[in-house]
């Protein structure tokens, strides 16, 4: 397994791939890897160079108090690569944000103003401009992403569509612990008290969806959820019922539509979602 550590040698690795025929795919990541990233890993294409990234984009972080929270393990994630069979992990040891090309006027998708959109002000924004840098590195003919973020899933859609339309996206389902949690870097950071409670959350959103598909109210049935989940001391920042396909807010059909939260446990942010 290759490390690179710099714009310069991951290029130069990236050109002798290439040299050779070889198909890449690409797994970004922001490190402190958990049975979730290497449910990426495993769905890249056999015969294919997998390359992952490691780094804490400060760009996608509208709190700071988060971003330097936010766990870190380079040496654990590094043992986690090898294991899984990473050809190229480019880790920067820098911030690399001034590299980052910005071009002048973008204009995101307008569903990115929805949801996680609404609190975290420069969030999608920061995911795009740091994906689009990796990518035109990288130009991967593979890239893997969970559909746990959702919203950052759509927008790599749109990015792929948009600039790099021979790049194929996988996208790979929310993997979850043995009490339904979805996997997240930040459950590290939970006691274990609230990690035990951490799995009422997928539990509501189950309860919802089989009482949406009875035919129950939504703001009815939304405010029984969030009130439930508060005694329990989950802080709802959002919980909405949305096109899978738009985000827009659902119509009274129900079909290619989902359930998103976004929640706060320990002062932890957590989201998730299903498809009813």
């Amino acid at each position: 397994m290759h490390i690179a550590n710099d714009r310069k040698s991951l290029s130069e690795k990236i050109k002798e791939y290439k040299s050779r025929g070889d198909k890449i795919t690409l797994i970004p990541t922001m490190g402190n890897l958990h049975q979730g990233h290497q449910a990426l890993f495993s769905k890249a294409p056999k015969n294919t160079i997998k390359v992952a990234t490691i780094y804490v984009n400060p760009l996608q972080f509208n709190d700071n108090d988060d971003y330097q929270n936010y766990p870190k393990s380079l040496q654990t994630d590094l043992e986690v690569c090898r294991q899984n069979n990473i050809s190229l992990v480019y880790a920067p040891e820098e911030d690399i944000t001034h590299e980052i090309v910005t071009e002048k006027n973008i204009d995101l998708p307008k569903f990115t103003r929805y949801l996680c959109g609404q609190k975290r002000e420069g969030h999608f924004l920061g995911v795009y401009k740091i994906v689009k840098y990796f990518f035109n590195i990288v130009n991967p003919d593979f890239v893997c992403f969970g559909k746990k973020d959702y919203q950052q899933l759509l927008l790599i859609k749109y990015l792929v569509n948009t600039y790099f339309p021979k790049t194929h996206i996988i996208d790979v389902e929310t993997v979850r612990d043995a009490n339904n949690i979805a996997l997240s870097s930040r459950l590290t950071r939970l006691s274990k008290e609230s990690l035990s409670s951490a799995c009422i959350i997928y539990e509501t959103l189950q309860n919802m969806k089989s009482e949406l598909l009875k035919g129950a109210m939504f703001d009815k049935l939304k405010e029984e959820s969030i009130e439930h989940l508060e005694s329990n001391d989950i802080y709802v920042e959002y919980l909405d019922v949305r096109s899978l396909i738009t985000l827009e807010e659902a119509t009274d059909k129900l079909n290619s539509c989902g359930i998103f939260i976004a929640c706060h446990l320990d002062d932890v942010r957590l989201i998730d979602n299903i498809e009813i």
